[in-house]
């Protein structure tokens, strides 16, 4: 299946990389690097005559396209291709196409619709507690009611200061409360429902009272039901949307659906985990799972999607993730991204787990910078300043004193 993808490569070496996987001739890899600035739009499986097209029309809007170095010979059955040049250049060579074989007349429609998610923020998600708009930042405090959490494990059990907590988070500029009674650390067991409804029941009491937005992370669909009766308008899921159950209830409940790439489950996901190529694994994983979330009945603009920062990945699949972010923005759903505290950022600096408050801190603002809308954090206070004075910097026009 064809399928599309934006490329954010913050490197030479990354670019090249991209192309020996296109298996273009080695002797113009340095002249595609030349073009790292151009976008650059992915296409896999395209017949080796259409991919032979899409260069020859790229290169006649005076772009190119990277393509297998036996296309020209007709040596390979397809290919995959590199598109580089301008966003315009792009829409012109896929207007050009629309009357081609090969199956390159579907091409114009999907560059279209990439694009237009490219160019704008995602839409507002009307939920029952209010309206999730993504014209500013959206801050996501945490609050686990675990005693064996990797950050915070036992702090909160007591329901007196799990709540008070919640009133703080959001005195600090939390737009969303996230509460969870599983630790899904890695090696971490699985927690009864009856367990994690007993260490919750307090805390849904408490939220109901604020008429705030807040969100269930679970992945037992009892605690999400009991979680959305009290009031939840967000389910939190982080089992990569193995349950269809939990966005089924979601929808019942016209509630937004948070889905989590992950690699295995908590118990084993940090056992060796391995991609081939994460960046294009992780595109295709959320392509695959929102075909199969829309085509169940679930609207597709309940979606948040969340590359799992944490979850059966390496410290550069992590550092991948967040530097590569703008790729999903192609899906057009709000990006959800939680690096707070997480263990990649004690391996990438020998910190250990709460002393990792500016590298949180950092890792937020560069994935604010890269798409993401929501900011799963523990610490409210010091990134909602962060993420605000980023938010202010980018938007800054250059008029004011």
């Amino acid at each position: 299946m064809m399928l599309l993808r934006p490329l954010v490569v913050g490197s030479s070496a990354e670019l090249a990389q991209e192309l020996q996987r296109v298996e273009v001739d080695p002797s113009c890899i340095d002249v595609f690097i030349e073009k790292s600035d151009s976008f650059l739009l992915k296409i896999t499986r395209l017949s080796t005559p259409a991919a032979n097209v899409l260069k020859q029309t790229a290169i006649s809007f005076g772009a190119d396209a990277a393509v297998h170095r036996e296309v020209i010979t007709g040596k390979v059955d397809c290919s995959d291709a590199i598109f580089m040049g301008t966003k315009r250049q792009l829409r012109r060579t896929v207007l050009a196409l629309s009357g081609q074989p090969f199956g390159l007349a579907k091409l114009e429609k999907k560059v279209c619709e990439l694009l237009d998610h490219l160019d704008r923020e995602p839409c507002a998600i009307e939920i029952p507690s209010g309206k999730l708009s993504f014209d500013h930042p959206l801050i996501m405090g945490v609050l686990n009611v675990t005693p064996d959490s990797f950050s915070d494990g036992g702090l909160f059990l007591d329901p007196d200061v799990a709540c008070r907590h919640i009133d703080e988070m959001i005195q600090d500029g939390a737009d969303i409360i996230d509460v969870g009674a599983e630790s899904t650390r890695p090696g971490s067991d699985p927690v009864s429902a009856s367990e994690q409804l007993r260490r919750l029941a307090p805390i849904f009491d408490h939220l109901q009272k604020l008429h705030i937005i807040w969100s269930i992370d679970a992945t037992d669909p009892d605690v999400a039901r009991a979680a959305l009766d009290k009031g939840a308008s967000i389910v939190n899921n982080v089992s990569g949307g193995a349950n269809p159950a939990l966005w089924q209830m979601a929808g019942e409940y016209c509630a937004a659906f948070v889905l989590m790439h992950i690699q295995g489950t908590p118990r084993t996901m940090q056992q060796d985990p391995h991609y081939d190529d994460f960046n294009a694994e992780l595109f295709r994983f959320f392509s695959t799972k929102l075909e199969e979330i829309q085509a169940s009945g679930f609207p597709r603009d309940h979606v948040i999607i969340d590359p799992g920062i944490g979850f059966g990945k390496r410290v550069h699949d992590n550092t991948s993730a967040i530097r590569r972010l703008g790729e999903l923005r192609a899906f057009g759903s709000p990006i959800l991204v939680g690096a707070s505290r997480k263990s990649f950022l004690g391996r990438l600096l020998g910190l250990e787990v709460n002393d990792r408050l500016e590298a949180s801190i950092a890792s937020a603002v560069l994935a604010f910078a890269g798409g993401a809308a929501i900011l799963r954090v523990h610490d409210v206070s010091q990134t909602r300043k962060a993420i605000d004075a980023a938010a202010a910097i980018r938007s800054a026009d250059g008029t004011s004193r």
